[in-house]
């Protein structure tokens, strides 16, 4: 028996190679792209076997069939190879076009025009056994159809493995090696195939593309099977990238340096009464009425739907790999509700802070006279029931503008004494409130923020403390330590009745509720305070009042801190001993 021409052996190995990638990748013929692959390697398992066999065929007739065969397999791997690349890299929509249709139509001609070859030889003529190295090799010479029919077909794949390789630039390590491996794997048997088409090699008859079909079977099982290319599928980014844009309410603008439109989502299509296929290389400025030099912090107007809309101007620049600009991104940002709510804000705030207090002063002033002037004792004291009300109001108007001030002032932070602020904060409160405030902090302590926001909020947290409780009203503010991001840590301590549990569940979700929010202000400037300089509040409330934990960035040497918090703790139990003492006597 004679051995297997080794042309055939290699053939007919690359065949069974492709039969067991099948077989491994069968689990995901779900998989939007995997079908169009399955596809390929159906058609690249036809030419393989159709070739191999063929090569050990000797009768003419049957030999002419079985080359009819391996044509057919060979012009049906670069359709869906192509559509393969198109889905795997989110271009899926294309391959459901008529045009991907229309490219359909060349393997479906070229099957039938090689099927009916010997009726018309419009495929090739003077088809003859040419033996080489003991193969059944065959020569004839090749029509037109057949160049443009393998050419396209090469086309085809080339054209896949090019939006493989696309994936390979644009979409980085997580798919680069499977897409590298499968963009490879196309190059031996295709160049293969173009060698033998145009004859260029010394043996013109035989065709070594099925046979190279063996380094390409062994990296796209590499790729597929221990790579797992389609659980990592770049069109989930691609995807992504697309809805991003098309998707964002704000409109979207993308220009070239020459300030010519190249982009832009259907938002800025409508905003600006364009349609996105007639507006690409338009002049940004025809369009838009914005300059990319002025463009950005600018603030434009415009109707939509009847309606008055305010957008603020974003612009930033595009660079490519290399760090060149390549053009630049315009984002309008609709800001008509915000700029609509800051008017509204600015005159009620305005009216709260001037002719509401103006008034209510007044008020107080008459309110005091009147109370002076009755000799009545229960008139004199609802009078001075309304006045303590009015009081309070005015109070919180105060507190109001305190706050305005401080947070007009953010940006200026500066580096103090923590122990000075927080005794000037507890002098005053114990001046107007009569209650006691024990500040154990050491003297050495010194933030970097914003002095007024602190002693705002420090303030407020005590006020509370002082105010609800009846019975001898007493706070202390204690430094507890330095975390280890140079936040400085507080504690404010009182004796009172507690926080109700309501509060505190406004001021951790953050806003009211008809039907539930907080008695006044003090807590809620507290808390926006201390937000405003980046820290954070924490409250723990029990029958034995209501501890607050302030924790606020900005230590300037946590070492020194740190050093005097050794004395912290004998210091906080001293100040609680006097304080006891003191309720005692």
């Amino acid at each position: 028996m004679l051995p297997i021409p080794w042309p055939a052996a290699g053939s007919l190995l690359s065949g069974v190679g492709t039969v067991l990638l099948l077989w491994c990748l069968r689990e995901h013929r779900g998989t939007p792209s995997a079908h169009w692959l399955l596809l390929t390697l159906v058609a690249q398992a036809v030419w393989c076997f159709a070739y191999g066999f063929g090569l050990l065929v000797f009768d003419p007739t049957l030999r002419l069939a079985l080359e009819a065969l391996t044509w057919t397999g060979i012009v049906w791997t670069g359709v869906p190879f192509l559509a393969f690349g198109l889905t795997y890299t989110g271009r899926g929509a294309v391959v459901r076009t008529p045009w991907f249709g229309l490219l359909v139509l060349v393997p479906v001609v070229t099957t039938g025009l090689v099927v009916t070859n010997p009726l018309h030889e419009l495929v090739w003529t003077e088809f003859r056994l040419e033996p080489v190295f003991g193969a059944a090799t065959v020569a004839y010479e090749p029509n037109a159809w057949a160049f443009f029919a393998i050419m396209t077909a090469t086309v085809f794949a080339a054209s896949g493995t090019l939006l493989l390789f696309d994936t390979v630039v644009s979409y980085g390590p997580l798919y680069r090696t499977e897409a590298l491996a499968v963009g490879l794997s196309t190059l031996p048997p295709g160049v293969a195939l173009l060698v033998w088409l145009f004859e260029l090699g010394p043996v013109p008859q035989l065709n070594l593309s099925a046979v190279l079909f063996l380094p390409h079977v062994a990296l796209d099982a590499y790729a597929f099977v221990g790579g797992d290319l389609f659980t990592y599928s770049p069109s989930v980014r691609r995807t992504a990238d697309r809805s991003a844009i098309e998707d964002l309410e704000n409109p979207f603008l993308a220009v070239d340096t020459d300030e010519r439109i190249v982009d832009c989502n259907p938002a800025a299509a409508s905003l600006f009464g364009v349609a996105k296929p007639t507006v690409l290389g338009d002049p940004l400025a025809a369009v838009t009425d914005l300059r990319i030099d002025d463009a950005d912090g600018r603030v434009i107007t415009r109707s939509d739907g009847g309606e008055r809309r305010e957008f603020a101007v974003s612009t930033s620049r595009l660079r490519n790999d290399s760090g060149r600009v390549v053009g630049h991104t315009v984002i309008l940002q609709d800001i008509s509700d915000q700029r609509r709510r800051e008017q509204r804000l600015e005159i009620l705030n305005r009216v709260l802070r001037h002719n509401l207090r103006n008034d209510l002063t007044a008020v107080r002033g008459y309110v005091g006279l009147a109370a002076d002037r009755t000799d009545d004792e229960d008139v004199r004291a609802s009078l001075e029931t309304a006045a303590a009300d009015v009081d309070g109001v005015i109070g919180m108007t105060e507190k109001v503008r305190a706050f305005e001030r401080a947070v007009e002032a953010t940006s200026a932070a500066g580096t103090f004494s923590a122990r000075n602020a927080l005794d000037a904060v507890a002098a005053d409160l114990e001046g107007e409130t009569g209650g006691r405030v024990a500040v154990t902090v050491p003297s050495d302590l010194t933030l970097r923020t914003n002095r007024d926001l602190f002693e705002l909020a420090v303030s407020n947290l005590v006020e509370n403390g002082l105010v609800h409780d009846d019975e001898d009203p007493h706070v202390t503010v204690a430094f507890e330590g330095v975390e280890s991001d140079r936040t400085a840590v507080f504690t404010v301590r009182d004796d009172g009745p507690g926080i109700p549990n309501h509060e505190l569940a406004v001021l951790e979700r953050g806003e009211e509720t008809p039907l539930e929010h907080g008695s006044g202000l003090g807590l809620w400037i507290a808390s926006w305070a201390v937000t405003a300089v980046g820290g954070d509040l924490a409250f723990e409330t029990d029958e034995g009042g209501t501890r607050v934990t302030v924790r606020l960035p900005g230590v300037v040497d946590p070492s020194a801190a740190q050093s005097a918090d050794g004395t912290r703790a004998d210091r906080s139990a001293a100040a609680d001993r006097r304080a006891n003492a003191d309720r005692s006597q």
